[in-house]
């Protein structure tokens, strides 16, 4: 299920076939769409065709191209439109000083004076930012809304990572896939699939294919294949977590069930299914995603039990069809080393492909030498040492087994090599972490290195 988070049906370029529209998008799987208002008058047209069709929403806003033009009687009419049953968002609003249509006080008073509808209906914003980074940033920090996208990003590196620091939620359009939209392209592989959403802005910005032509919800599944090539996921996997970030933002959509339900023990991406055999870990590393989330690209991996072996047997069913089993989850499989054990069997016999997930503390976990036991059962170990110094690994990952547990971890990837065919150190891209050292770690410990994104789990 994809959902358009962003489009304006309302548009006179819809005015002929405006349900043959809303029927392709459905086709292609764009199940829910979200009409965006940007004046008085198309806001009160995209309730009225949201009203026309269970699967549309609407928002109601000012685009600051017309900011000048708002006076008190049209916000008043806003802010009954506002409370309208369908209406899910402000906006779009915010500032664009690339053609100054408005001038920037007007677009600034404007912009304040929706954000503070927006606290004041409790609801989500849509917001529009274009050669303003810096204003609208400040705004933003000043008015505070609980939630809200930058949609159409197309901005500055350093606006992406304070955007993200907020806590706000990234929206890109079809333009990712232009020819000349590297830069656009790099936005994306730097913004978290889990802040992410997808839009058309129709009818503008159509794809690539289509460039000069009318853009409609149905490109968005154009926009998702990129997505998924950009980031090294599955189109399943962009849709699923996208459109749970659109629940989550705008509760539109169908209500998220099995995704989110807990106790979910095995769960796909890309082309493996990991498992999530416990939550329990010997490391409190700062950086962790347990800290501020129960869900990994869409999954709720919060145990309520954990998972026993025929449980965790019958969650796989047929391992053939994944590229591998990961035992991973969210926390330290290495915890319930007899269970990886007895499945990893089970599943070798099936021929399953399998990695383990593992902070390295396997040995001192299980006060024994535990590598012989994963031989002919482990095909590729990771191992998180995370960061390049044992004192950065005090610090940060804060294991249970004190000061001395970063040179038993190099100790264990080290001696693992005479078990397991392919092993991986990674470290993370945090601020402070010399990632030329964390090679040199790797290359001598003889094994391969990986460097995850710090804000990136999955």
């Amino acid at each position: 299920m994809l959902i358009d988070t962003h489009c304006h049906l309302d548009d006179a370029k819809f005015n002929t076939d405006r349900d043959e529209v809303i029927r392709r998008a459905d086709a292609a799987g764009v199940k829910y769409i979200i009409n965006v208002g940007s004046d008085l008058e198309n806001s009160k047209n995209a309730v009225a065709i949201a009203k026309k069709h269970a699967n549309i929403y609407a928002t109601v806003g000012m685009h600051p191209h017309d900011a000048r033009m708002l006076d008190e009687a049209a916000f008043t009419e806003f802010k009954k439109l506002a409370k309208e049953q369908k209406v899910v968002a402000i906006g779009e609003i915010g500032l664009d000083y690339y053609r100054n249509l408005s001038s920037k006080s007007d677009q600034a008073n404007v912009f304040k004076k929706f954000l503070a509808l927006a606290k004041d209906t409790n609801l989500s914003v849509i917001i529009h930012s274009r050669d303003a980074d810096k204003d609208s940033l400040n705004i933003l920090k000043e008015y505070k809304p609980d939630k809200a996208v930058l949609h159409c990003f197309a901005g500055s590196l350093k606006m992406l990572e304070e955007v993200l620091a907020i806590g706000y939620y990234i929206s890109y359009t079809c333009a990712v896939t232009f020819k000349n939209a590297d830069n656009l392209r790099e936005l994306v592989k730097n913004t978290p699939i889990e802040r992410m959403m997808l839009e058309t802005d129709a009818p503008y910005m159509a794809p690539q294919q289509f460039r000069g032509k009318r853009c409609e919800p149905a490109y968005v599944a154009i926009l998702a294949d990129e997505i998924a090539r950009l980031k090294g996921l599955s189109v399943d996997d962009v849709a699923r977590i996208t459109s749970f970030n659109a629940y989550n933002l705008f509760g539109v959509g169908e209500k998220p069930t099995a995704q989110t339900a807990k106790n979910t023990i095995a769960y796909k991406i890309r082309g493996s299914l990991y498992l999530n055999i416990t939550n329990r870990c010997t490391n409190k590393c700062s950086f962790c995603v347990r800290n501020y989330t129960d869900f990994v690209k869409g999954h709720n991996l919060r145990l309520e039990a954990e998972p026993t072996v025929d449980e965790l047997i019958k969650a796989v069913g047929d391992p053939a069809k994944y590229k591998q089993v990961v035992f991973c989850g969210y926390g330290e499989p290495t915890m319930r080393l007899d269970i990886v054990l007895d499945v990893a069997k089970k599943l070798k016999a099936k021929g399953a492909n399998i990695r383990l997930i593992t902070n390295g503390h396997g040995n001192l976990i299980n006060k024994t030498d535990i590598l012989p036991k994963l031989k002919g059962l482990i095909d590729e170990l990771s191992v998180s040492l995370d960061v390049d110094t044992k004192e950065k690994y005090n610090k940060i990952c804060q294991p249970d087994f004190g000061p001395g547990t970063f040179d038993k971890v190099k100790e264990f990837t080290l001696e693992a090599k005479k078990y397991i065919p392919s092993i991986e150190a990674t470290f993370l891209d945090m601020d402070g972490i010399d990632i030329d050292k964390c090679k040199q770690i790797a290359s001598e410990l003889g094994v391969n290195c990986r460097i995850r994104k710090y804000n990136e789990v999955g």
